[in-house]
């Protein structure tokens, strides 16, 4: 079985993993990665896969009296295109990094906690074992986006004074799989999912006290280190990510270094009726669909070579100096081809990936 880390990069039509898999094979990809450093609230959280800012909780610690009072004016039901508009924070020991994901739909942030590792980041071998894991992460839906009636099972909550329903399952090689979601505004929702080695670690009233934290933030355009010059006629942008992979492989591998990734569709990407973000907690490929990832030669596990190379459906493209790999992912039936790939990746221009400053708003990186 392929490392998570490497769906973007593979040599072959990337396997495709559920929120336990994912979890339970970050210890072992942690052993076989290199080493890099890594910030953590308390406890040191071991994170096996991607480079997501430093999060500093804005004002420290706050009680959930405090976040839900910054909560009641979050404007983030209706944001511009492509741009974030929620903040990272903590509640006690839990925290939200600061989104990494936005769709047409929605946002995504990492989840962490005290005394529990996140294997999102590789590690050396040499590292001690991670104890205790968690895989976590926070959705904010657009308005009407978000379908509560689809969560099966769940029971009837309050966060912050509105709406809410909250549903706990034992997962596979997990202690409990939770998912809490919330009204946050009319007719918007917002979902944290919690997969968790720990029974009550995090609790029900930990997500509760989260989930009322939830707070707005100026909006910031998306940005990414590249500019297509050619998209096939019909697809349309419907998700980027910063630093990371788009959808759950972003949040699987939220520490790991990648640049970007865009989703692509044709017809656009659904914005109505969804439980979950776009491929689901498996990360599969839509169909009609293509990806385009911006990563770290040194995250692949493919040999850099010149022009454009291509195999089943993926085509990949080096910068010039063999430390960036480009690559389009269009699988299946309705997959495009590799003429078709080639010229998306023949019409790139790549940026200076080091320096975020210099990155195009994606609305005018996509003509």
């Amino acid at each position: 079985m392929k490392d998570v880390v490497d769906l973007a990069v593979s040599t072959e039509p990337p396997p495709r993993y559920g929120v336990e898999e994912i979890v339970a094979q970050g210890k072992r990809v942690q052993r076989r990665r290199r080493a890099r450093g890594w910030a953590a609230s308390g406890t040191a959280a071991l994170a096996v896969l991607g480079v997501v800012a430093t999060v500093v909780a804005q004002g420290g610690t706050t009680t959930p009296a405090q976040e839900t009072a910054a909560a009641l004016a979050l404007p983030v039901s209706a944001p511009p295109p492509f741009t974030f508009t929620v903040a990272g924070y903590q509640v006690g020991p839990m925290r939200v990094a600061p989104p990494i994901d936005v769709s047409t739909a929605y946002q995504l942030s990492p989840v962490y906690a005290e005394g529990l590792t996140t294997n999102d980041r590789a590690v050396e071998e040499s590292d001690p074992a991670s104890g205790p894991t968690l895989y976590a992460y926070l959705t904010v839906y657009r308005a009407g986006a978000y379908d509560p009636g689809k969560l099966v099972g769940a029971s009837p909550v309050e966060v912050a004074g509105r709406p809410g329903l909250e549903l706990a399952a034992q997962g596979r090689g997990m202690a409990i799989v939770r998912t809490l979601a919330w009204q946050y505004d009319t007719g918007a929702w917002a979902v944290i999912d919690a997969s968790s080695s720990e029974t009550d670690n995090p609790s029900a009233a930990q997500l509760r006290d989260l989930a009322a934290g939830l707070r707005g933030a100026a909006p910031t355009p998306a940005r990414v280190p590249v500019k297509l010059g050619y998209v096939p006629a019909g697809y349309q942008l419907g998700e980027v990510s910063m630093h990371a992979m788009t959808g759950l492989n972003g949040i699987a591998a939220a520490r790991d270094g990648d640049y970007a990734g865009l989703l692509f569709g044709k017809p656009a990407l659904p914005v109505t009726g969804l439980t979950t973000p776009h491929g689901g907690v498996d990360g599969v490929d839509l169909p009609g669909t293509f990806t385009l990832y911006v990563v770290p030669a040194k995250n692949s596990n493919q040999q850099p070579s010149p022009g454009i190379s291509c195999l089943q459906g993926f085509c990949n493209r080096w910068s010039p100096d063999s430390k960036v790999q480009m690559q389009v992912v269009s699988q299946g039936a309705r997959g495009l081809s590799n003429a078709e790939m080639t010229k998306i990746l023949n019409h790139i221009t790549l940026g200076d990936v080091s320096n975020d400053s210099t990155w195009t708003k994606v609305t005018d990186a996509v003509r």
